[in-house]
């Protein structure tokens, strides 16, 4: 039986969390620890080195130790905690930067703190290695549309091309993902958020024929807007 996480990473924890803030938060609280060199430290250092060490014995390489990682975070996340997803996002990218899900995994924690550009950014750097990872797409093309309706200084040209990416991101999601009703509820958030209520209610609509779960106040929100086309 494999022993907890929480066994061997005391010792990091404690010491990456005293940290010197970086841009006036804990380093384990933004992505890749905000740019921070760890190896500056030696107290950090040495933690680093023995989390590879342990963890990498423990799961046999340091790419699955990075996904086991990964499933602890998004674990946290699930939970509503989102300071303890972030500190296993970025350990998880300690042990292995090349993993797609770690970039994911940082970008709903940003998404969930309501920095939709950053975490957007974060979407497209996981896309970047060219991974299908399940249910990744159509959250990285919502929150592209919040992103080009939160940055104000977008030009109308930079917005709409946002939006364009949004919506070739949903046609590969919807050639992707298994769950087509996810997508289709994604899809018409984001069409609500462009000011676009009946592509929004037609994708409302195809998301209950696949399955997928509206939340009653968006729908509340929706029809405050234009009421369900019968």
């Amino acid at each position: 039986m494999r022993r907890s996480l929480a066994n061997y990473l005391v010792t990091l924890v404690l010491s990456a969390a005293a940290l010197a803030p970086v841009m006036g938060q804990p380093a384990d609280q933004l992505p890749m620890y905000g740019g921070h060199d760890r190896s500056s430290d030696p107290i950090v250092r040495a933690a680093d080195e023995k989390l590879i060490e342990d963890s990498t014995r423990q799961y046999g390489s340091r790419e699955k130790a990075s996904m086991a990682f990964v499933g602890n975070g998004f674990a946290y996340y699930g939970r509503g905690d989102l300071a303890n997803a972030m500190r296993r996002f970025n350990q998880a990218w300690l042990l292995d930067a090349n993993n797609p899900e770690v970039y994911f995994g940082f970008a709903v924690v940003l998404h969930d703190k309501g920095k939709h550009c950053d975490s957007s950014a974060q979407f497209e750097k996981a896309a970047s290695f060219g991974r299908y990872v399940q249910g990744m797409l159509p959250d990285a093309a919502r929150v592209i549309v919040l992103c080009a309706i939160e940055d104000k200084s977008l030009t109308e040209e930079a917005r709409l091309a946002l939006f364009a990416r949004s919506d070739t991101l949903y046609i590969e999601a919807l050639s992707k993902e298994p769950s087509k009703g996810y997508v289709y509820a994604s899809r018409a958030s984001a069409l609500f958020w462009r000011g676009n209520y009946s592509a929004s209610w037609e994708a409302v609509k195809q998301a209950r024929l696949n399955g997928g779960r509206i939340p009653e106040k968006f729908l509340r929100m929706l029809g405050e807007k234009l009421s369900e086309p019968k």
